[in-house]
């Protein structure tokens, strides 16, 4: 038992065992708590999970409906994964439940993302909210959260990415993604490769699933504008591949409530996910931080950024995956951006200096490169491992 919650947090941050999902299903029966609650969406896909919540979110909010959350991994602190209203769960509200579920947690030796499920899940039930909507961690089929029964299940896209953990071709990873669908349910994805959705469409005929597939949606200028049914909006300051999730998390809400026009464009130019094309200020520099950790990712920000052609942009970049980095290093310099390579404190961080190649550089310590990239840059674009983004934010945002 926990008398902070800073101690209870390093608790469960430590729990590292993996179990199976019916594992995990069975732990939660005998707590009683209640897998199947009222209208809860499921999201799942390579890149984009995160902000399609937030921006489903938004748009809920917006026409009046309270809205329970659950993301990962958390840019600022431990609560941010679980919100209601955009509102992280209290410190005296997390302490309580992880004490709650203490003893649980020993004898089932349960992990970190576990506990986070079950603790989300009850403090879900305990609140009377409208709509749940929740983030599956890696993967799909045997991610902890498949254990819910939700009203419609989502992908945003299905990429190379996890695959140490879910296997080592695209073929693997669309039959794991695509484990969240479920029978009679409503599925829609944003997914424009044939391939991928010709599967995705014989898993949803297989369990007599109804699929609607978001439209591509080409934009030619920058902000970056688009319509969706009679609304049109304008995204500023947010990267070029948010069009596609706001347009994902329009669709889902469509199908969940009749839409308020004014309140709608409202939210969805309003939504803001830290980590994500996030423009910050470094002593009157510009620095945008967008966790961009796998070649899909970085392909899109590379999109994003070839409409900044006015501004000398430099790159530093930092993974805990090396074959992955190399991907992302090789596209980073081909678009002829300057790269500085750097380290940050992670047990899986990797040696990033031995990535260095023709048009990359490499600085140890990462807040070392960003104070000499912006006296070098008109922006410098801070990219990689989500939890290296995480801590450069909080340098940035403790030191401003």
């Amino acid at each position: 038992m926990f008398e902070n919650v800073q101690e209870a947090i390093a608790y469960i941050e430590s729990k590292r065992n993996k179990r199976t999902v019916d594992e995990f299903r069975t732990t939660l029966r005998n707590l009683g708590i209640n897998m199947k609650q009222p209208h809860m969406i499921h999201i799942a896909g390579t890149n984009g999970k995160g902000s399609t919540v937030n921006y489903l979110r938004a748009i809920l909010n917006a026409n009046g409906y309270s809205v329970g959350t659950f993301t990962s991994p958390y840019m600022v602190r431990h609560n941010d994964r679980i919100r209601i209203d955009n509102v992280p769960i209290s410190d005296e509200d997390l302490l309580m439940y992880i004490n709650k579920f203490y003893h649980t947690i020993e004898v089932d030796d349960m992990s970190m993302f576990e506990i986070d499920t079950m603790i989300m899940l009850a403090y879900f039930e305990d609140h009377d909210l409208d709509y749940r909507i929740i983030e599956c961690g890696i993967g799909g089929k045997h991610d902890k959260t498949n254990v819910i029964d939700p009203e419609i299940s989502a992908i945003t896209n299905i990429g190379m990415d996890h695959a140490e953990q879910i296997g080592p071709t695209l073929y693997d990873i669309i039959n794991e993604k695509m484990g969240i669908i479920k029978p009679h349910q409503l599925f829609i994805t944003s997914e424009i490769s044939g391939t991928i959705l010709a599967r995705l469409q014989e898993e949803c005929d297989a369990r007599d699933a109804t699929m609607i597939v978001v439209p591509e949606y080409e934009n030619t200028g920058f902000p970056f504008w688009f319509v969706y049914r009679d609304m049109a909006f304008t995204l500023k300051d947010q990267g070029y591949y948010q069009v596609t999730n706001a347009r994902l998390a329009l669709t889902i809400a469509a199908k969940l409530i009749t839409l308020d026009k004014e309140a709608t464009i409202k939210a969805v130019e309003g939504a803001k996910w830290p980590g994500r094309f996030e423009t910050l200020s470094y002593f009157g520099h510009k620095v945008v931080i967008d966790g961009a950790h796998n070649v899909p990712a970085i392909e899109e920000l590379l999109k994003t950024l070839s409409y900044y052609k006015d501004e000398r942009i430099g790159i530093i970049f930092s993974s805990i995956k090396e074959d992955q980095a190399k991907d992302c290093i090789a596209l980073l310099t081909a678009a002829h951006y300057p790269v500085i390579l750097t380290h940050f404190e992670d047990e899986r961080a990797i040696d990033m200096e031995a990535l260095v190649t023709r048009g990359t550089t490499y600085m140890p310590a990462f807040e070392d490169a960003i104070k000499q990239a912006v006296l070098q840059y008109e922006a410098v674009v801070v990219t990689g491992s989500l939890h290296f983004i995480s801590q450069v934010r909080k340098m940035i945002t403790e030191e401003k």
